[in-house]
């Protein structure tokens, strides 16, 4: 990627530079584009929240993965990307229907899930967000945003090209988030009744 090689003052002799770029013997202005929140477009620090392969569920409705935001946390958290990944251990598969719900109480119980920063050098987390795998309690549903179909079976076309399906929706060539205000939550539900295989749940989101 080019950087820009040379500036110029805003009042000529003093103030602020502006940053430009040579293209074919002219100085071109270079932008620095700012999103709605006010950050710098890819400068919003990006973390992964991981099930990593946890066992399918023979129940009405098992919550996969709880992350929520609690009140204090000083941000919101955009969720940018939800992927269901099927392990490819060999089984004799089923089709299976999961429910992506925002929240509004914190799941409990479960297993502790870590997530990780894209970048180490971001800021930690608040100690307010938090995840978990297969919470016990807690993760009250308040409103079912999306549907997912998917499928145990490894040697469907879902399996081979899951890692890539992003399950929030591209619309006109822009990202749209599930944006979480402090309160509230996201969780991946499991709503078919199956024990076979087991499923990876990664949420990947911004801190604004």
């Amino acid at each position: 990627m080019a950087l820009p090689n040379d500036s110029v003052a805003i009042t000529p002799g003093s103030g602020t530079t502006i940053a430009s770029h040579l293209i074919s013997g002219k100085e071109y202005q270079t932008v620095i584009v700012a999103d709605a929140d006010g950050h710098l477009q890819g400068g919003r620090p990006t973390w992964v929240a991981s099930t990593q392969n946890s066992a399918n569920v023979a129940a009405a409705r098992t919550t996969f993965v709880d992350l929520f935001n609690a009140t204090g946390s000083g941000v919101k958290l955009h969720i940018c990307g939800i992927y269901v990944i099927p392990t490819l251990v060999a089984v004799t598969g089923v089709g299976l229907t999961w429910e992506i719900i925002r929240t509004s109480a914190v799941g409990t119980g479960g297993t502790t899930v870590t997530p990780r920063a894209f970048d180490t050098n971001d800021t930690a987390l608040p100690g307010q967000v938090t995840a978990r795998t297969k919470p016990t309690g807690g993760a009250t549903t308040a409103d079912t945003l999306l549907y997912i179909n998917s499928s145990s079976e490894e040697t469907s076309f879902y399996a081979g090209t899951a890692s890539s399906l992003n399950h929030i929706p591209q619309i006109v060539h822009k990202s749209e988030c599930i944006v979480l205000n402090e309160g509230q939550g996201v969780k991946v539900d499991q709503t078919t009744s199956s024990s076979v295989g087991s499923t990876n749940v990664v949420i990947v989101f911004n801190v604004v």
